[in-house]
């Protein structure tokens, strides 16, 4: 799938202040290692210094069917000079590839905790269908009356396995009102002026969690 020659696009999976992408070319392909040449910020053109140990998220289209966005997760693990210097990344295998749609983030579904206030309006608490961190699903209870275009605020719980949960707000338009075979009222969001850092917290964790289903099969 990744060969020699596929551009990749690199984003550290640390939190950062500021959004940050780096450009850069897959120069050759081993078992568990992957070759590129130095990296280029897409912000800045220029070549940018990748720490051994740094931890990165990889996104690239399949050469064979170019509809198809992959992510994964790899670090940078050493450095070598052969024709060109090149940086040395883990390659975690095909198998933990996670396959996106060609849109910006990755979406899960999963129940979080959030509470929606909409403008003029006592806030309630539900849980989201799905999420993303350019939007959720969210239950409306019946009580509830809006139509699509209504503004709102989001507050989410994200639950961490390894840490205290995170918490996010977001700004959000509701773009739909939909009924499940469930009987339910589903409210799609959009959230808008989301702060990077926020946004990046989000993808972490959708991204976690695709991969957590992933090594469980359940995919």
């Amino acid at each position: 799938m990744l060969q020699p020659g596929v551009v990749i696009t690199l984003e550290p999976f640390e939190e950062t202040d500021k959004k940050e992408e780096y450009r850069c070319k897959v120069v050759d392909v081993e078992d568990g290692k992957l070759f590129i040449d130095y990296p280029i910020s897409v912000q800045t053109n220029r070549a940018v210094f990748l720490m051994e140990g740094m931890r990165l998220t990889v996104s690239f289209l399949d050469p064979a069917a170019s509809s198809a966005v992959y992510l994964f997760r790899t670090e940078v693990i050493g450095r070598v000079k052969k024709k060109i210097p090149m940086l040395v990344l883990q390659d975690p295998g095909a198998n933990q590839y996670v396959r996106i749609q060609r849109r910006k983030f990755v979406r899960i579904q999963k129940a979080v905790d959030t509470a929606i206030e909409f403008k003029g309006m006592p806030p309630f608490s539900s849980l989201t269908e799905d999420i993303s961190a350019g939007g959720a699903a969210v239950v409306l209870p019946d009580s509830v009356e809006v139509g699509k275009g209504s503004e709102a605020t989001v507050y989410g719980v994200l639950p961490s396995q390894q840490a205290e949960p995170l918490y996010f707000e977001a700004r959000a338009d509701l773009v739909r009102i939909q009924q499940d075979d469930k009987g339910r009222r589903i409210g799609s969001f959009e959230f808008k002026d989301l702060p990077h850092t926020e946004q990046q917290m989000l993808m972490r964790f959708c991204f976690e969690q695709q991969l957590r289903l992933r090594r469980k099969g359940l995919e």
